[in-house]
């Protein structure tokens, strides 16, 4: 990819820079931290999100309205100090009015043709005072700013439900947050410009793995960090046919996973970074381009184990992280991969079982996976992760650290009463297979991903739109944009278009529609140029225009555990990804990259269905 004169406020390059201000921000405030290199691994219990006492209780017994209550309380996670001694985390979470708060969030379980209601209140307060952010506040972003305080309290929030059909005004989208509740009028005291009292979750999609976490503007990777995420999946009668037939395995041999990475300092306080010594331009508090913590937590707990039976478990395995791709992988204790299946994708059942050995998770990415422990009795499969940060061309993981998950000893008897799993050529007997997408006559969004630099000289990556005219020339009606900027996908109701995804980073990049289900179609090589863009208040903020756009090669097709219905794809450096998306609600909602740090500094962008 060739660029022109781009080079940071202070004279020096600033493209590839996201590794190593992260690793600058990390342990240096003097902060003694937890070493998740010595700390105890595969000592606590999985614990178990389809278990009865991890679903939420609806406000009347049987009903269908949820009130959830989010509030800050303490909870022993299963962290140790040096010396052994049990250590307590400060977290946040959702609670009912009969439950306690939990991190990550209890589970939803919903039938498709269903609906619900649920109300999010913001209790964030100590004795009716606003509390502050626990974690370090870069107010500099483009955040949400309650009242335009300019403060760390109080603390925004608004929950997103990731990956559901959705009326706006129950999105959960950026501009919805709220504050507690301080007079005690029924009414936040500060809310942003699409606040819905009431959010209805229609259920007329096909059964899924959807997941809900906050989503406030510019501070969404701190407040999922606090512990504001929990899976929500979608039960239909096609799955219902597999289960009744051992072509799935049924509960409890179905096991979700949401896994995340943190960091912690010694006495078990959530530790985010937010120094640059390495940038002198930087403000004090400052956001950094990517966070990678050294401790894996799966369901909120540090590297647990699961003992299973050697039969067939389904694993919905969620990436909840920050910024760190995943590149799973089972090993047996003998060093050798167990192969394994995956059968669906975010939103559903694909239309054949794909083998694997290997899947790369990005972040907000779901999978829906089988593996068989069959002949393993007595052994440990342990859950290990190979991918490097950033992904794919960054630092190799360390294996003692991120590079494991979690494990799982077959050391569990077989129970003789269940049968074991036998895997379908067909996931889809109800439903019918999944047609081929065909994006013939399909309007064509030519999208673009760029990495520039904001006015405190800092790595910005932003969204915008490439010129689709001959040469691609530059112009103010393209390339890169903030969020606030005018919005330029403006899209017909009942449309299906083709959206070109043109990544000019060196990094890759999750990119995330709300409200729609899309297929991913293929991937192409190309080359261009990238012109800097001056942006903002006297071209302090540097972005970019891409011209002369130049295919290379033939198109790769979407990998095949791609070949399903999908919210999140991701999109490889210097390479354009192709989805086929239709839109069939109408309102404002946002696409971005789900690498919260990214979205929280401006790589998001707001579209319009009409």
């Amino acid at each position: 990819m060739k660029r022109g004169a781009w080079v940071g406020l202070s004279g020096t390059a600033s493209l590839n820079t996201a590794s190593a201000q992260t690793t600058a921000g990390s342990g240096t405030t003097g902060t003694p931290l937890l070493q998740g290199r010595s700390h105890p691994k595969f000592v606590n219990l999985l614990p178990n999100p389809n278990a009865p006492l991890n679903a939420f209780d609806p406000t009347a017994a049987g009903g269908n309205a949820y009130l959830l209550l989010l509030r800050e309380f303490s909870s022993q996670i299963g962290l140790v100090s040096p010396t052994g001694q049990k250590l307590t985390t400060l977290l946040w979470g959702y609670a009912t009015p009969t439950q306690p708060p939990t991190a990550p969030g209890r589970t939803f379980s919903v039938r498709t043709g269903s609906q619900i209601t649920v109300r999010y209140v913001n209790q964030l307060d100590k004795g009716l005072r606003p509390l502050s952010h626990r974690l370090p506040l870069d107010t500099t972003l483009m955040w949400a700013n309650p009242g335009n305080l300019g403060g760390l309290a109080p603390v925004p929030l608004v929950a997103h439900r990731h990956g559901g059909d959705q009326a706006s005004a129950s999105d959960g989208l950026p501009d919805a947050w709220t504050t507690m509740d301080r007079n005690q009028d029924g009414l936040p005291d500060y809310a942003g410009r699409l606040w819905s009292t009431q959010y209805t979750y229609q259920h007329q999609q096909e059964a899924g793995h959807l997941w809900y976490h906050d989503h406030a503007l510019g501070v969404t990777r701190l407040n999922v960090f606090m512990g504001l995420a929990g899976h929500y999946f979608i039960r239909d009668a096609n799955e219902d046919w597999l289960l009744q037939r051992n072509q799935l395995p049924a509960s409890p041999y179905e096991v979700p996973l949401v896994v995340q990475d943190r960091m912690f300092d010694n006495t078990g306080k959530l530790f985010y970074p937010s120094t640059d010594p390495l940038n002198p331009s930087a403000p004090r508090t400052t956001h950094l381009p990517e966070f990678f913590g050294d401790f894996i937590l799966v369901n909120g707990v540090p590297w647990p184990q699961h003992a299973v039976e050697p039969r067939a478990y389904r694993l919905r395995v969620l990436n909840g992280s920050d910024s760190r791709f995943y590149d799973l992988q089972f090993r047996r204790g003998n060093g050798n991969t167990l192969a394994f299946h995956q059968v669906g994708t975010e939103l559903g059942l694909m239309n054949t079982p794909v083998p694997l050995t290997h899947l790369v998770l990005a972040p907000g990415e779901r999978a829906d996976l089988v593996v068989s422990f069959k002949g393993l009795a007595g052994q440990r499969v342990t859950l290990v992760n190979t991918a490097p940060t950033p992904f794919p061309f960054g630092v190799p993981v360390d294996a003692s650290t991120a590079g494991l998950i979690m494990a799982f000893p077959v050391s569990v008897a077989l129970d003789p009463q269940r049968p074991d799993t036998t895997l379908p050529a067909s996931l889809r007997p109800v439903l019918g297979p999944l047609k081929t997408p065909v994006a013939t006559g399909a309007p064509v969004r030519k999208l673009l991903l760029v990495e520039g630099v904001d006015p405190y000289n800092r790595l910005q990556t932003l969204l915008g739109t490439v010129n689709p005219a001959a040469g691609n020339p530059t112009s103010p009606a393209h390339g890169t944009f903030f969020y606030s900027d005018p919005v330029t996908e403006r899209i017909t109701l009942g449309s299906t278009e083709l959206w070109e995804f043109h990544n000019t980073t060196v990094d890759a990049h999750p990119i995330h529609l709300h409200q729609t289900a899309f297929r991913v179609l293929n991937r192409q090589a190309f080359d261009g140029v990238v012109v800097p863009k001056p942006m903002g208040a006297g071209g302090s903020t540097v972005g970019g225009w891409l011209t002369d756009v130049t295919l290379l090669g033939p198109t790769r097709p979407a990998e095949p555990h791609e070949a399903g219905r999908k919210d999140t794809v991701v999109a490889y450096p210097g390479e354009i990804t192709r989805i086929l998306v239709r839109f069939d609600r109408p309102g404002e909602y946002v696409w971005h990259c789900h690498i919260l740090s990214h979205e929280d500094h401006e790589m998001m962008r707001r579209f319009v269905v009409a």
